[in-house]
């Protein structure tokens, strides 16, 4: 589908995210309004807010996979009166949100395998797909000199900001992962998929050969799409009011239907497993070795979970051996793996004192 078509049939448009981008963000935060940061090539779509003129310190919040900088507007106020960061800065993540979306033959496409050919199978191998997502964002932060950087990325965003940490270790001064994906390594006792249940094979089937979410709502169309993004909301974050709901729905709509691109990362970064003891997501590179062997113990580490969060199966214990590993190697380390109560995978929309509150420590 041309992304001419694709805008008739679900109503979409980049303007149209864009405003309802704004609009969240105009309606929920009370701070100043924030100002549009500019990237080179205006490829990022991003914005700041400015805090306490006498600080030194950034803080930037990278959103999870499917959402936009836009969902964390509970948490901008709190952060803000905190006094600590000069400058408050959010993002979206190159193909996704409102930044830039590269076509298909350079968005992060994984193919059925080495052999296979597609119309658009770009090939990128996980490594590939992360470097798609963090040189960007390191160029943002060059072009805007953003020094003693506090990190905070969720979900699929705290497994890419962990990746950005171990490449540029001297831009960090602290990184929150909160509800990450992608720390545990594959277990040995996979199943393959043909010892799956009919079930299972055909998600796994529609996983490898890049069917994504967004996808099935792109073809649902304009009404229909709406409606069932705002009940999968809604079934996500119940206890959001009518107001709040509204406005994320609506901005989480266009997200959705706008033109495919880094969503194809579900795929080339991550993959379905099965075994006898667990089901679940895990990277195709995994964190656990990589932070054990690569981090750097100057960098003030936290893992958040929430104590509902479908997340914590797997990755809060794995987190936590490399919270111990890295504090064992170095006894000045600070690094703790946490869990916020009365919060489920959205921990900083769910529970936002607490969240702010493990940022700011």
């Amino acid at each position: 589908m041309t992304s001419a078509l694709r805008s008739w049939w679900t109503g979409g448009s980049q303007d149209l995210l864009i405003k309802s981008q704004n609009a969240l963000i105009q309606r929920l935060v009370r701070a100043s309004p924030a100002t549009k940061l500019e990237s080179s090539g205006g490829i990022i779509n991003g914005v700041e807010f400015a805090g306490n003129p006498t600080s030194d310190n950034t803080l930037v919040l990278a959103h999870g996979f499917g959402s936009g900088l836009g969902f964390f507007f509970r948490n901008i106020d709190a952060l803000i009166s905190g006094n600590q960061y000069r400058r408050v800065i959010l993002f979206d993540w190159l193909g996704m949100g409102g930044s830039h979306r590269p076509g298909c033959h350079a968005s992060p496409i994984r193919g059925w395998s080495e052999f296979s050919t597609s119309f658009c199978n770009s090939r990128f191998t996980p490594s590939e797909a992360v470097n798609f997502f963090i040189e960007p964002l390191h160029n943002l932060i060059e072009d805007h000199d953003m020094q003693n950087m506090t990190l905070v990325g969720h979900s699929l965003g705290g497994y890419l900001s962990a990746r950005y940490a171990l490449h540029y270790p001297e831009r960090i001064s602290k990184l929150v992962l909160a509800s990450p994906v992608g720390f545990p390594s594959k277990p040995s006792d996979a199943l393959p998929p043909s010892r799956l249940p009919t079930g299972l094979r055909v998600v796994d089937a529609l996983w490898s050969s890049n069917i994504t979410p967004q996808q099935l709502v792109r073809m649902m169309g304009s009404t229909r799409g709406k409606r069932n993004v705002q009940r999968a909301l809604r079934g996500r974050i119940p206890h959001l009011g009518d107001a709040e709901m509204n406005l994320l729905a609506d901005y989480l709509y266009y997200i959705t239907v706008a033109d495919p691109s880094g969503e194809y990362a579900i795929n080339s970064l991550l993959e379905p497993v099965v075994s006898p003891d667990i089901m679940a997501v895990f990277a195709r590179e995994p964190l656990h070795q990589k932070m054990k062997d690569e981090f750097d113990s100057s960098i003030s580490l936290k893992v958040l979970f929430g104590d509902n969060d479908w997340m914590r199966r797997g990755n809060e214990e794995s987190a936590r051996e490399v919270v111990k590993s890295i504090q064992s190697s170095n006894v000045t380390a600070i690094a703790s793996t946490d869990i916020i109560p009365n919060a489920g995978h959205h921990l900083y929309i769910d529970n936002p004192p607490t969240f702010v509150r493990h940022i700011l420590d």
